[in-house]
């Protein structure tokens, strides 16, 4: 036994060795293992940190675009609002122009009125003037009582030719020119009829209104004793005055 004491010595330290040794190599580990622990724990803590930061910058991201958007929709709202005050004032100004030019027309005309109404001398009132009706004639239209008289004359005898010469062409076409063979023959019959019973004319009033229309009041005196009051508007044209009546009691 004593023979083998330094055998079992030996191996005892042997294995105390190998245990150090092993206990060294899992205390190592450990560390190791520890120390890759931490690196993961602080990779883990700067990714999570990251995580954050960029969740804060995804918020304050979402906030911006929602205040962008509250911008844009801003902007958007007053271009519109610009768009109708730009169309507004180009209305106004189209307005002012049409109002200008409007006013600038309506000064040119009062002018013309005021020129008018200055061109005609004042007048003395007619002297009335009594024609036997079997005492007209064809006078011409060089005055306005030659032509009113002409006009007269040719009613009273029918005359075609000489009406639509003393007459106011657009109304001799409404009543005469424009109507049936019939209704020529009706018109013509009745303006005879009606100076057939007319014993004398009377022109008693006469008014110049310009340089180129004059009217005059016309009376008629029937053999029973009544008296048919005519106005004669007469507007000078082509240096013959022209006859466009309008009859009335």
């Amino acid at each position: 036994l004593a023979a083998h004491q330094p055998e079992v010595d030996a191996m005892k330290i042997l294995l105390f060795s190998s245990i150090a040794v092993v206990t060294l190599l899992l205390v190592g580990l450990q560390h190791q293992q520890l120390s890759h622990l931490r690196a993961e724990n602080t990779t883990l803590q700067q990714s999570a940190a990251e995580a954050d930061q960029l969740k804060a910058d995804l918020a304050k991201s979402s906030d911006d675009q929602a205040q962008d958007a509250e911008e844009i929709a801003r902007l958007q709202e007053e271009n519109h609002d610009l768009l109708r005050l730009r169309n507004e004032v180009n209305q106004l100004r189209d307005a002012r122009a049409t109002f200008e030019k409007v006013s600038a027309e309506n000064q040119r005309l009062q002018t013309l009125a005021r020129s008018a109404v200055q061109a005609v001398p004042k007048q003395a009132p007619m002297q009335p003037i009594l024609i036997r009706v079997d005492s007209l004639y064809d006078r011409g239209q060089g005055t306005p009582e030659a032509a009113a008289q002409t006009l007269l004359w040719a009613e009273h005898n029918g005359n075609v030719e000489v009406l639509s010469r003393c007459m106011e062409p657009k109304r001799w076409s409404r009543m005469y020119s424009s109507a049936s063979e019939q209704a020529r023959k009706n018109l013509l019959g009745s303006m005879r009829s009606n100076l057939a019973q007319m014993v004398s004319i009377g022109l008693v009033a006469r008014r110049d209104i310009d340089a180129a229309t004059v009217q005059l009041g016309i009376e008629l005196h029937s053999t029973d004793g009544r008296t048919v009051k005519i106005v004669y508007t007469l507007n000078l044209q082509g240096g013959n005055w022209i006859v466009d009546p309008t009859v009335y009691q």
